[in-house]
C-alpha cells in the first residue's frame, strides 16, 4: 500500500441514487467481485408507512448485464433503526437469519423508522466455477406510500492495491 488510505484497498459505488422506493423495484447496479474479497450493500431509508417495509434481495450474475442470474444467500445483517434520530444510534445491531437471498425489514419495523442496513457477502460464496462473479442487491417496491431510500456498495479487499482502483462495474 502506498499511504494505507482507505481507497487504496476499498471502493464505494452507488447501487441506486436516492429515490422514492414506492415507484418500482429498485435494481442495484451489478458489481464485479473478481478483484475484491467482499461486498457490503448499504441501504439508507427514511420513515415510510406501516406495512410498507423494504424487502432487500441479493443476486449473483455471470455478466455485467443480461446473462444468467440466480439467488445469493446471506445470513448476517447489521442495522441501525431509529424512529426519528438514527444519527443517535451508536452501534449496529446484528441480526442473524437462516440462509436466504432476501430480508423483509418488517422484522425490524423498516417502514416505521429511519433505517441503515448493511449486508455483507463474500466473493468466495459466489458460484465462480460457473462464471458468477457479479453481485447486485435490489429493493422491491414498498407499496403505494412514499419512502425515500438510497443504496450503495462498499468493496473491500482489493487484489490490486493502488492509488487509483480498477472499475468494479465491468
Amino acid at each position: 500500500m502506498f499511504n494505507k488510505e482507505f481507497f487504496e484497498s476499498h471502493d464505494i459505488i452507488p447501487a441506486f441514487m436516492p429515490v422514492d422506493l414506492s415507484t418500482t423495484t429498485n435494481a442495484g447496479d451489478r458489481i464485479n467481485l473478481q478483484s475484491y474479497d467482499r461486498c457490503i450493500f448499504v441501504l439508507m431509508a427514511s420513515i415510510g408507512t406501516a406495512g410498507d417495509d423494504p424487502v432487500i434481495s441479493a443476486q449473483q450474475h455471470d455478466a455485467a448485464s443480461s446473462g444468467n442470474s440466480k439467488a445469493l444467500d446471506f445470513t448476517r445483517i447489521r442495522h441501525k433503526v431509529g424512529a426519528t434520530d438514527i444519527d443517535a444510534v451508536g452501534q449496529f445491531t446484528l441480526l442473524k437469519q437462516s440462509a436466504a437471498a432476501s430480508l423483509d425489514t418488517a422484522t425490524i419495523d423498516g417502514a416505521e423508522n429511519e433505517i441503515l442496513i448493511a449486508i455483507e457477502v463474500l466473493a468466495e460464496n459466489l458460484d465462480s466455477e460457473n462464471g458468477y462473479t457479479f453481485v447486485s442487491f435490489n429493493v422491491a417496491d414498498v407499496g403505494a406510500n412514499s419512502q425515500v431510500g438510497a443504496g450503495f456498495y462498499i468493496l473491500q479487499g482489493a487484489d490490486y492495491v493502488n492509488e487509483v482502483k480498477q472499475s468494479a462495474l465491468a
